[in-house]
């Protein structure tokens, strides 16, 4: 065997080594990581084709969880609607506030006028005029404070009631999984209720927290309507 050909084998027999142990390395991260690796989670969500499977006479807390939701979903309606007609409010409080403007102008001239006039009469009614201005304009201003309260109020209830509606829905879930418990489907083994416990707590939290807020932007759009009632002429 010459020099080369002796070197040519000791070199094959190193990459064949050196592949050996990359395939041996990758073949034990492998194991590693399917060792490692999280079982696939349990569903939380109830489906409508198990549910099915439930007696009709082991129903009620799901028609009663049903009912509730519709009643959210009915309230979430009605407040996005009065949120839509309120904003009318913002729109006449700005036309009055143009309004007060106009007649701070008009008094101005007047009361300037009645200056250079020296009338008596004139001076007299163009101080009437500047305090009719005046109230005008304090009137409108408040209006128009009442009006933002109030649309922050609306928009806060609305995402109250957003949020009614995800808890009810969840609350519904829950309910189809404790029927299928109850009424011994097996299904209901493949569902993990914690999960679905854990949803409707999350939903309750974030109902409670929008809830004090649009309690919160009521009060203050009360405080708002008081004030624009005192300035009201």
């Amino acid at each position: 065997m010459t020099r080369l050909e002796f070197r040519s084998t000791r070199t094959g027999r190193r990459l064949d080594v050196a592949a050996r142990t990359a395939l041996l390395l990758s073949l034990l991260a492998g194991l590693a990581a399917c060792a490692t690796t999280a079982p696939p989670r349990m569903p939380s969500l109830v489906s409508e084709s198990d549910y099915a499977r439930v007696p009709v006479d082991r129903t009620q807390r799901v028609d009663e969880a049903r009912q509730q939701l519709s009643a959210a979903r009915d309230a979430l309606g009605r407040a996005k609607l009065s949120s839509v007609t309120d904003q009318q409010e913002g729109t006449f409080a700005r036309a009055d506030q143009a309004s007060a403007k106009a007649g701070q102008t008009r008094a101005v001239a007047e009361t300037q006028a009645s200056k250079e006039s020296n009338d008596p009469g004139q001076l007299r009614q163009a101080l009437d005029n500047t305090r009719a201005a005046q109230q005008e304009t304090l009137s409108a201003e408040a209006r128009l404070a009442y009006s933002k309260k109030l649309a922050t109020s609306r928009a806060a209830q609305v995402a109250a009631s957003e949020k009614l509606v995800v808890l009810k829905t969840e609350a519904l879930n829950l309910a189809m999984l404790d029927s299928l418990v109850d009424a011994g489907v097996p299904a209901a083994g493949k569902y993990d209720r914690a999960a679905a416990l854990d949803r409707v707590a999350a939903a309750q939290r974030a109902y409670d927290a929008a809830s004090a807020s649009a309690a919160s932007a009521a009060g203050e759009t009360s405080a708002a309507m008081g004030a624009r009632s005192e300035q009201k002429p």
